[in-house]
């Protein structure tokens, strides 16, 4: 599939990742380390990743709206569009806390945007799988079979996320906050365990727009799970060595969403 669009999201990913990863490796005793351990990089990288997911965003929605009214792919697109508007409107949000404010007072206004954001995508994939069950790509016995053993393990590990989250020494709403993220980043891995099982029967574009998305969601839901637990304990890693996976998993969102929408239009 040789798409103009998606060459160019893939080289900008590429670039904005592969700075992030050397940016990171300047000391801070240099000079150059000293200005890229305060505000300057801000900017640059919020641009980036309010580009990629309106890119994603634009390219969901054009996929929706080329399905026929009743399609049953119809409304997890539409979802999944406005969960990647949600997350550029919140990282436009981040980025002004993070040049305003050394240390942002808390709860965030970003926070109001990231969490139904990430709610809605976590409908967009279990939308996703309702459409495929009604296609027949599922069989309805192994759905149930697979969905209970992956809602156990999502439930196991949210459980322990959680008790570890609230025992740590934050105030009482940044806790719940992290909780919330947990919780729902770890709920995007039912539906993400199940569509990955149906990503490896397809062949084909529809098959490679699958693993490029599923892709995305996985990289994004380590990411946030890993480094929002790292940062409660202060023992997160640099901003610029963040930026790294959300960077890839954007880019791949908004190339699987692009490839998408060439499938649709044949």
């Amino acid at each position: 599939m040789n798409i103009p669009a998606v060459r160019n999201v893939v080289a900008v990913t590429a670039v904005v990742a592969g700075a992030s990863v050397v940016l990171s490796l300047v000391p801070e005793s240099t000079r150059l380390g000293a200005v890229l351990a305060g505000p300057a990089p801000i900017p640059v990288f919020t641009l980036a990743k309010i580009l990629l997911l309106a890119a994603a965003a634009r390219w969901a929605a054009a996929s929706r709206a080329r399905l026929d009214p009743g399609h049953p792919a119809r409304r997890p697109w539409g979802l999944l569009a406005l969960g990647f508007a949600g997350l550029a409107a919140g990282h436009l949000s981040l980025g002004i806390e993070q040049l305003a404010w050394e240390a942002p007072p808390f709860p965030f206004v970003s926070d109001a945007l990231f969490v139904p954001a990430v709610g809605l995508q976590v409908s967009a994939l279990f939308g996703f799988v309702h459409a495929y069950r009604c296609s027949g790509l599922f069989s309805d016995a192994g759905t149930r079979r697979a969905a209970v053993v992956f809602v156990a393990a999502a439930l196991a590990v949210t459980a322990g996320v959680a008790i570890t989250t609230a025992r740590l020494p934050v105030p009482w709403p940044e806790r719940a906050t992290d909780i919330a993220y947990a919780v729902l980043d770890l709920g995007l891995l039912v539906p993400l365990a199940l569509l990955v099982r149906l990503a490896r029967q397809l062949g084909g574009p529809v098959g490679r727009v699958w693993r490029v998305l599923l892709g995305a969601f996985i990289v994004f839901t380590a990411a946030d799970i890993s480094i929002g637990y790292l940062d409660a304990l202060d023992v997160g890693p640099s901003y610029l060595a963040s930026q790294l996976p959300f960077i890839v998993a954007y880019g791949l969102a908004a190339a699987g969403s692009r490839m998408q929408l060439a499938v649709i239009e044949g």
